[in-house]
């Protein structure tokens, strides 16, 4: 059986997992971003509507990752308030 310790480890590591791809996330978002600059600059609407939209979800995806970090500082506080409990 585990401990609470290596639940908290656990969670730990989720939270590294977590800040890791919401740094990939943003790295993909800034490509992105520049793409479509390049896009814009030479009039290609229709490949710079596309990859705006791409942008938009990927900018979700680190709105989806922030409420999922927050999560696991939730569980973690838990995790650790059963220490005392």
């Amino acid at each position: 059986m585990a401990s609470i310790d290596e639940v908290i480890s656990s969670i730990d590591a989720n939270t590294q997992a977590v800040s890791e791809i919401g740094a990939q996330i943003e790295s993909s978002k800034q490509q992105a971003e520049e793409v479509l600059t390049a896009l814009q600059q030479l009039g290609i609407e229709a490949a710079g509507h596309a990859l705006s939209a791409a942008k938009d979800q990927l900018e979700e995806c680190l709105t989806q990752n922030a409420a999922l970090a927050q999560k696991l500082e939730q569980a973690r506080g838990a995790a650790e308030a059963s220490k005392h409990a």
